[in-house]
């Protein structure tokens, strides 16, 4: 039991409801079963611990007193307060989750500004200066081979003990990544199972490793790159 889960009391306590004796508190939860708060809502209706509260709700699903309502998708998305799912593509197996990645707005034309007029007076050229080199130390570190779009999904998952909350810290990381830098590389879904989108872009690479550190607050490993 997560906290998640919905539960409503069932025809058996409904025929053996007057010969029930429980204490008070264990029957402010089990009557705030009642189809629509989730576990952790029914413990704070009964003001008792999520603790107690689990271990009553599973006495009273061993007595088949409760049993737990499936709900919806959109039920699901507002307790959890994850991203709506848009549906898979039709090359997507119906069966697998993926995070659909929404389409670069078309940018609005400018008008650019009228050009100011040309004066007799002399310009001064500009000494542009070459970059600074890049840090061959922190170069000689970074993999070269292409990012596993899957095993960054695994990691990220594995960072929480419950996989949904992991599914979940995935939506929350590939939020933060630019979607024109995914379409750029034909990614238009992400399956949160068995991705096998290899990404070769540096930027993409880079956008998603930051994003992982500033949700995750974790840097990705070398191990979520391929082998040169």
């Amino acid at each position: 039991m997560t906290g998640n889960e919905i539960y409503k009391r069932t025809e058996t306590y409904e025929r053996a409801a007057r010969t029930i004796r429980l204490h008070a508190p264990e029957w402010k939860l089990l009557l705030s079963f009642d189809g629509e708060r989730s576990l952790a809502n029914a413990a704070l209706h009964a003001q008792l611990s999520f603790t107690e509260a689990k271990t009553h709700a599973q006495k009273f699903v061993n007595l088949d007193w409760i049993e737990e309502q499936p709900i919806t998708l959109d039920q699901f998305l507002q307790q959890s307060g994850a991203p709506e799912i848009a549906p898979p593509t039709p090359s997507t197996p119906s069966t697998m989750p993926t995070i659909q990645v929404a389409p670069t707005p078309e940018p609005e034309p400018v008008t650019p500004p009228p050009l100011p007029a040309v004066t007799s007076a002399p310009i001064a050229s500009k000494v542009i200066s070459a970059p600074p080199p890049l840090d061959t130390a922190r170069a000689s570190r970074l993999p070269r081979g292409p990012m596993r779009l899957g095993a960054v999904v695994d990691y990220i998952t594995s960072l929480v003990g419950n996989t949904a909350l992991g599914q979940l810290l995935v939506y929350r990381v590939f939020l933060r990544v630019p979607p024109e830098l995914l379409q750029a590389e034909d990614i238009v879904s992400i399956h949160l199972v068995n991705d096998t989108s290899l990404i070769r872009t540096a930027a993409l690479q880079q956008a998603i490793a930051k994003a992982v550190s500033e949700v995750a607050k974790r840097p990705l490993p070398d191990g979520v790159f391929a082998p040169a």
